[in-house]
């Protein structure tokens, strides 16, 4: 395991334990530690799975690669869920940037790439989506043979490169240096770039809800569990300017609160979820009228748009 000497976000070495979790998602129940920095209060998992042993936690088991397949007969609902908050995405990169045909729209963290298809459709521009794994793509010439996907880390993005808009849907908690390779991308940036960052919102009610069976931990694979103070600070130390910081996203809430209760009840993740779907769509329907005021108080998920600082 990596033991962190300092804060990933403020480099502070003044940090104590805030909570333990078990592996989420995961057969394994293995526990994690993560702290809580003194001075900007990220909580960051601490130690962490070395690199090279992560994809132990990345297996064709794992829910989000096993896509709408994964629910067996209605498999065709969740299709239609999935190009739904594809579109979302496609008018979040809309609201804050007016594409062309030139544009090109690098996707951090890009996994199962049906986001990036949207946009070849939708936004007709150049696209270019880089993972650690090609797992969720592989054998899948097919949905995504003519898109730009390659198995690389951000570190290894031509400095020429230039993209017009970078996109990180649920990327950023994951990354094991986010100030290295947030700077990495302020330098290949054009002044006019434009930076989409979803998250979790350690900062939500989901979060103070459900404690330690919080989704959002995703425990061992989320690394930082960030709140708009310490996610400013960290774009600010590393060359972004913040434009706006919502209290919402494109990912439904709800789904944050589901998987927090199957934590709680011990589900396996491995199973074909056919018998889960209708309690699932019942649950989502009773929390409408908590989603209905989310852009007034964070259920779970942040969004923060950014520009490189001039």
């Amino acid at each position: 395991m990596n033991q962190l000497a300092d804060c990933p976000v403020c480099n502070s070495n003044v940090f104590a334990s805030f909570i333990t979790t078990t592996a989420q998602m995961h057969t394994s129940k293995e526990p994690f530690n993560f702290d809580q920095c003194k001075s900007c209060e990220l909580v960051f998992l601490n130690p962490r799975v070395p690199l090279a042993q992560l994809k132990n936690y990345y297996t064709s088991h794992y829910l989000p690669y096993r896509g709408p397949e994964a629910w067996g007969k209605h498999e065709h609902f969740v299709k239609d869920s999935q190009q739904k908050l594809d579109l979302e995405r496609v008018n979040r990169v809309k609201e804050w940037y007016k594409t062309t045909p030139e544009t090109l729209l690098l996707d951090v963290g890009c996994g199962k790439p049906s986001f990036l298809k949207a946009c070849k459709t939708e936004l007709k521009c150049d696209t270019l989506g880089i993972d650690f794994s090609d797992e969720g793509w592989k054998n899948t010439t097919e949905d995504y043979g003519e898109l730009n996907l390659q198995v690389a880390e951000i570190k290894d993005l031509p400095s020429d490169l230039q993209p017009d808009v970078i996109t990180m849907w649920h990327y950023l908690e994951h990354d094991y240096t986010p100030q290295e390779n947030l700077k990495s991308l302020k330098s290949i940036s054009k002044p006019s770039t434009t930076l989409i960052i979803e998250i979790p919102n350690f900062d939500s009610s989901s979060r103070k809800e459900f404690g330690e069976d919080w989704a959002g931990w995703h425990t061992p694979r989320h690394t930082s569990l960030f709140s708009p103070r310490n996610v400013e600070l960290l774009l600010n130390n590393t060359g972004w300017e913040v434009s706006k910081i919502l209290t919402y996203g494109t990912m439904d809430p709800y789904l944050l609160y589901w998987m927090s209760r199957m934590e709680q009840k011990g589900m396996a993740w491995d199973k074909n979820m056919e018998d889960e779907f209708w309690a699932f769509t019942r649950g989502m329907i009773r929390f409408l009228p908590k989603k209905w005021n989310q852009k007034n108080t964070s259920l779970g998920i942040m969004t923060v748009i950014a520009k490189p600082k001039s």
